[in-house]
């Protein structure tokens, strides 16, 4: 019984062996297949294209914002309670227009005031110009003394300059009480509203914000080492792309001072007659892209249609001796005409796949198509 156990066993053993044998010998003639499959694969026909480098215009891009010709901050002179605001954020305005009222009874009283003062001043000067004019007939018949004529002239000149004090104090206080009653500067429009019924306005206080949007501005700004690129009344491109408006704007203004924490420069440059449909799109605020161009500079650069994205990878395929494909990571720069900057990864003298018969991969031979 033993014997017989002991033949089963290496009966089993063999079989398993066989069995393994037989397995590896499919897996061996599968991937010798596959090989042959790909050695003797069919080339594929494309088109290529060898890198050179390009002269093309230098541009430099600068980002700002778009605002109306003429803005202005309305506040007042006065302290006293907001009465009524009859404006919103939004609503056009014409110049002259009543904005909102301040509460000004207490110069209402000193006008008043000022004004009685004045009839007095003005009777009393009556009064002394009388005897101012019959002292000088005394003097002139020598009825009266020099004393008295110079007391007579001291007196008259007094009661004038009395009389014209309280005329510019009149003025002052009508100045004063005309800030009670805000009107709009100009035609424009109300950007923004800062106060409301019932608040206290006081001098120099930020009330309402009026803009004049008749003609548009872009006002950018321009790093300390750029600065030098803009001459004023120069042709700039601008792009709002809020509004979908892609024009031209010439430079009007340069600051001669840049801001001491950032180094930049105010540029402004006015839009060039913008249609009426443009205007009614544009925003003050608006986003806008100014580009200038300075000369010309070598680049190496592909059509756009060429680049591969994968993710935040961007790759191009490229042909390596022996007529192989590979897909080459790149890093881009700006895309000028269609045509987009390399950066890195591909260098003068390459060759790029700019089409094929069918889809690329890695390792794909081919065929140069004429």
């Amino acid at each position: 019984s033993f014997k017989n156990f002991s033949n089963h066993k290496d009966n089993y053993i063999n079989f398993k062996l066989n069995y393994t044998s037989l397995i590896l010998s499919l897996l061996a003639v599968s991937c010798g297949s596959t090989s042959t499959e790909k050695i003797a694969g069919k080339s594929v026909r494309a088109k290529v294209e060898t890198v050179r480098a390009v002269d093309i215009p230098q541009t430099y891009i600068f980002s700002g914002s778009i605002q109306g010709h003429r803005r202005s901050v309305i506040s007042t002179k006065i302290m006293g309670q907001v009465l009524s605001v009859d404006v919103d954020a939004g609503d056009r305005v014409s110049e002259g227009q009543p904005l909102m009222k301040i509460k000004s009874d207490d110069l209402d009283a000193k006008k008043s005031q000022v004004k009685a003062n004045k009839i007095e001043a003005q009777a009393a000067l009556k009064n002394v110009e009388i005897n101012y004019n019959r002292m000088k007939e005394l003097f002139a018949s020598k009825s009266a003394t020099q004393k008295e004529m110079d007391d007579i002239e001291a007196a008259y000149t007094m009661a004038n300059a009395r009389v014209r004090a309280i005329e510019e104090m009149e003025k002052e206080v009508d100045d004063a009480i005309s800030y009670s009653d805000i009107l709009s500067p100009f035609n424009g429009w109300v950007v923004q509203k800062m106060t409301e019924v019932g608040n206290t306005a006081s001098p120099g206080m930020p009330l309402l914000m009026v803009e004049d949007m008749s003609s548009i501005k872009v006002v950018l700004n321009v790093p300390e080492t750029e600065i030098h690129l803009f001459t004023k009344n120069a042709s700039i491109k601008v792009d709002i792309d809020a509004a979908d408006i892609h024009t031209t704007a010439s430079v009007t203004q340069i600051s001669p001072s840049g801001r001491p924490g950032s180094r930049q420069y105010e540029v402004q440059a006015d839009l060039k007659s913008p249609t009426s449909a443009d205007r009614d799109r544009i925003r003050s605020g608006m986003f806008a892209r100014a580009t200038i161009s300075n000369g010309v500079r070598k680049m190496i650069a592909v059509p756009d249609s060429l680049i591969l994205k994968r993710g935040q990878l961007e790759g191009i395929y490229t042909v390596i001796p022996g007529d192989l494909t590979v897909l080459r990571w790149i890093r881009t720069g700006r895309t000028t005409d269609g045509r987009v900057e390399i950066l890195s990864g591909l260098a003068e003298g390459d060759r790029v796949i700019t089409s094929s018969e069918s889809q690329l991969s890695d390792g794909v031979k081919i065929e140069v198509a004429l």
